[in-house]
């Protein structure tokens, strides 16, 4: 008999204050928590980038 467990698994991101401050308010407006707006903001970035090579050739560029 095997044991699968299921649980939540946190990611951290190190940032400037000023980018929380902002955050916190983005997020006051939509009226979600940090973990919702992450969560929907990064798996739309992955479903429009991830099987689109030029939308990864963009984002290297952005990035750097």
């Amino acid at each position: 008999m095997s044991k699968v467990l299921n649980r939540n698994q946190i990611l951290g991101i190190r940032t400037t204050e000023d980018f929380v401050k902002r955050f916190d308010s983005l997020c006051e407006r939509l009226g979600h928590n940090r973990s919702e707006i992450i969560r929907y903001a990064l798996k739309r970035f992955y479903n429009e980038h991830f099987n689109n090579p030029e939308g990864f050739s963009k984002v290297r560029k952005e990035l750097y």
